[in-house]
This record gives structure tokens, C-alpha cells and sequence, in this order.
């Protein structure tokens, strides 16, 4: 596998999207659902679901890194840096 500045046409990439324009519209139309569903939750709801999705991501994130970090831990250090647990150094 190359990296992305090894390939000859860079920085001129091509694609073709033929084959995954089903795949493409089927993405679309399930990433609007769930942003509907967002949307139609209270704005606290809402709030703690993304703070969710990015603790998940930063666990998955680190654990491809090698690294196993306690959600708990996660959680409060995203907290505390968004200025959600202000008693907190």
C-alpha cells in the first residue's frame, strides 16, 4: 500500500463512483435518518449522544494505536476540555 503522495496522480486524484452510487444514496439516506432522529431529541439528549460518539470514537481510536483507555477517563477529559465539568481541573 502506498501512501496518498506516492501515487502518480497525486495531487490530481480520479474516481469513478460507478458501482457505489446505490451504496452512496443508501449512506445519505440513513445518515438523514439518524440526523432527523437528533434532531427530534430534547437539546440535553442531544448533547450527551454526541458526547457519547466521540468517546466511542476516541476508545476505538486509541485501541487501533494499541492503547486501552477506561471510557470513565474518556468521558471527563471530554467534559472537562468542552466546559462541561467546570469543578474540574
Amino acid at each position: 500500500m502506498r501512501y496518498n503522495w506516492q501515487q502518480k496522480d497525486w495531487p490530481h486524484f480520479r474516481y469513478d463512483t460507478t458501482g457505489i452510487e446505490d451504496l452512496l444514496f443508501q449512506f445519505a439516506e440513513r445518515t438523514g435518518r439518524i440526523g432527523g432522529f437528533f434532531q427530534g431529541l430534547p437539546q440535553h439528549l442531544q448533547s450527551d449522544a454526541i458526547i457519547d460518539m466521540m468517546v466511542s470514537e476516541a476508545i476505538k481510536t486509541s485501541e487501533i494505536e494499541g492503547e486501552y483507555l477506561s471510557r470513565k477517563d474518556v468521558m471527563s477529559s471530554i467534559k472537562r476540555n468542552l466546559g462541561l465539568n467546570p469543578e474540574l481541573p
